[in-house]
């Protein structure tokens, strides 16, 4: 599934289970030499990373809810199928011949790889594309061919080597980290070494769903019961709407990569941000409904996944408003214009009590999920970034060797400590504050009609800056939601 936030732009058991840094330096160096590809992180907003396909180079984002690679730009050494193809996506669709050519990234080589490959246009700019990690029946083109050039990136590897594990693992990192500086890193059948602690976690069965619809087949896993801790340490209650032999289950999950905003039902959204002080649902033009809130307000809340829990680093919470402005501008590929042409006058002149403002990152849906859903939410990158996760594909992938013919299944390795993240927060969003001192409930004062002013000339300084950088060539930010979005 390939998007940016939906908006844009461009979840107590018997034990914890924490990752602790005690090496800084290791860790800023992490993805300098660890094994697989290192991933580039763009805002925190999409992660990326450079390939080699038939001699030429392009920028991919790296998207475990989409199974195919496709490039936007002629590749000139390559083999055309004969075959023509169309990846669905939520916004737009992308669509060309399938064609194959040899592929290099990081440690890993595939010959005569199956691509789509798509004329460049403003939503998707020459040299970039889409890599796709998801399971196969998800593919648009993988009935088309013959095995093996048929098979995704992934499958081909697994299939180099079939006595190796057919799992893949992802490490995101977190751009504005005071302490845990690092990018992230992409390994295929190989644990970053100081993370092999992660084979000893629970393994998390990989929900499948019927032939009749296994094009829909995402990378998702049961909720615990009571599996939302929120910010006031109560369960916030969810009822699936995902139904298995016709009664209600635990919430299903879909972690993908390729989404920026984890995507919750509303009442979820509601729970987690409703009750602070000055939070206010609003609604953006081309956006949709989305909750914001002062930026001072740190939020806290975690996840259980197999009896395990999983807090998220209240900077992955919230994102900054100013932010959001530059996303919106680099969605509609436009200049520049007053924040109120765009619905977010209010955003950009803080809180509606004069705060700086930042938006809850766990948004409700923006799209539609069909009268039968088969999963409840979708956590991406600002989930993925509080844990290491190894992917299982088990038997997913055809002719393993017996060993690996097991239920595909997922682990998952706390990377966040609290106490850590609390110190990160004060540091990142409370160091400079400058709207003076607080009042009796806690709130501070209004910000003067002058600062106002300074502060909306700031958000639109930056926000032409993005732009810029937008049309320079990051195309993902016109990407929007792949299979299950749609």
């Amino acid at each position: 599934m390939l998007v940016l936030l939906p908006l844009v732009l461009l979840p107590l058991a018997s034990a914890f289970s924490i990752h602790i840094a005690t090496n800084l330096t290791a860790r800023k160096l992490l993805h300098q030499r660890s094994p697989g590809l290192a991933l580039h992180n763009f805002q925190d907003i999409n992660y990326h990373a450079n390939i080699d396909l038939g001699g030429q180079s392009f920028t991919v984002l790296i998207d475990t809810g989409s199974a195919d690679l496709w490039v936007a730009g002629n590749v000139a050494n390559s083999t055309d199928t004969g075959q023509r193809a169309q990846g669905r996506y939520a916004q737009k669709n992308v669509e060309g011949p399938v064609k194959t050519a040899d592929l290099h990234f990081g440690d890993y080589r595939v010959p005569d790889q199956a691509f789509l490959q798509v004329q460049p246009d403003d939503s998707h700019l020459e040299n970039f594309g889409t890599l796709g990690l998801g399971p196969s029946s998800g593919s648009s083109f993988h009935n088309l061919l013959t095995p093996p050039a048929a098979d995704p990136v992934l499958y081909r590897l697994f299939h180099q080597n079939i006595t190796a594990p057919n799992y893949f693992t992802i490490l995101l990192g977190r751009e504005k980290d005071p302490t845990d500086r690092f990018t992230g890193t992409l390994t295929v059948g190989e644990i970053i070494g100081q993370y092999r602690s992660i084979l000893a976690q629970p393994r998390l069965n990989i929900t499948k769903l019927p032939d009749d619809v296994d094009g829909d087949q995402h990378l998702q896993v049961l909720l615990d019961e009571e599996g939302i801790i929120g910010p006031d340490g109560e369960p916030i209650p969810l009822l699936s709407e995902v139904r298995h032999s016709g009664s209600p289950a635990r919430p299903t999950v879909v972690f993908d990569s390729g989404f920026s905003l984890p995507q919750v039902p509303r009442s979820v959204a509601d729970a987690i941000y409703g009750k602070f002080a000055g939070a206010q649902y609003v609604s953006i033009n081309g956006i949709g409904s989305v909750w914001i809130l002062p930026c001072r307000h740190e939020v806290n809340v975690s996840f259980r996944f197999g009896g395990r829990v999983y807090p998220i680093h209240p900077l992955d919470m919230t994102m900054c408003v100013g932010l959001l402005v530059v996303l919106v501008g680099c969605l509609l590929m436009v200049s520049y214009r007053q924040p109120e042409d765009l619905g977010l006058g209010m955003l950009s002149n803080n809180t509606i009590r004069g705060e700086r403002a930042c938006i809850g990152t766990f948004q409700p849906f923006t799209f539609e999920r069909g009268s039968q859903p088969s999963f409840d939410m979708v956590l991406g990158m600002a989930f993925m970034r509080n844990v290491y996760t190894l992917f299982d594909y088990g038997d997913f992938v055809p002719d393993s060797v017996e060993d690996l013919r097991e239920e595909p299944y997922v682990q998952l390795l706390s990377l966040t400590d609290p106490v850590e993240a609390h110190t990160d927060f004060v540091t990142v969003r409370l160091a400079t504050r400058d709207d003076g001192d607080e009042d009796e409930d806690g709130d501070a004062p209004p910000a003067s009609a002058s600062s106002s002013r300074v502060h909306s000339a700031i958000v639109a300084a930056v926000a032409v800056v993005g732009v810029l950088i937008v049309l320079a060539g990051f195309f993902v930010y016109r990407a929007r939601r792949g299979r299950g979005v749609r």
